[in-house]
């Protein structure tokens, strides 16, 4: 839990991202290797080090998925993006079909507007799944909040990261479409 210490936070999912960032502001100009010149070397890389460990935690905790996926990992779990869920094999072959035709379209030299129209219904099918994961996240996320704070067992607590898992893997495979999408048909 570094991350969440580091700015002494308890390891909850729905943060106030306004006083993270006024935090994170605090912390940097206090450990700012800027501010430790004439430290000692062993206190200048010190400082050098907290600001990036500082840098890079406020990176994860600002964004909601980030979070997720930092909060599931620092507790043993691991996150398979790299293969769709058994859950969307179906709409991501669908998907994935549709851009091999994509491809396909561009490669023969298309009009620009066929490939718009589908990379659009693409887009748009992307986007609906994108929101679907996030609204199910923002919902387990406040479920494992209510955990945290209640007299859970050490076992509730561990079924639901392995649920933040699967949906984290599901979100993250969904961003890689959407990346995959973008490089063929940026926007």
């Amino acid at each position: 839990m570094k991350y969440f210490e580091l700015f002494d936070l308890e390891p909850r999912l729905n943060l106030d991202t306004a006083a993270l960032e006024r935090k994170f502001h605090a912390l940097s100009r206090e450990h700012h290797p800027d501010f430790h010149t004439r430290a000692t070397p062993e206190a200048q890389a010190r400082a050098l080090e907290t600001t990036a460990l500082l840098n890079d935690a406020y990176r994860t905790l600002r964004d909601a998925a980030r979070r997720t996926e930092y909060l599931v990992r620092s507790h043993g779990l691991e996150i398979d993006s790299s293969r769709a869920p058994a859950s969307m094999l179906m709409e991501v072959f669908e998907i994935n079909e549709g851009l091999d035709e994509l491809r396909a379209a561009r490669r023969s030299g298309s009009a620009a507007d066929v490939l718009l129209e589908k990379a659009g219904a693409i887009r748009g099918r992307i986007a609906d799944k994108r929101r679907t994961h996030d609204e199910a996240l923002s919902r387990a996320s406040e479920r494992w909040d209510a955990l945290i704070g209640a007299d859970a067992s050490e076992e509730e607590r561990r079924d639901h990261l392995r649920t933040l898992a699967e949906i984290v893997a599901q979100s993250s495979y969904i961003r890689n479409l959407e990346r995959e999408l973008d490089e063929e048909a940026p926007r």
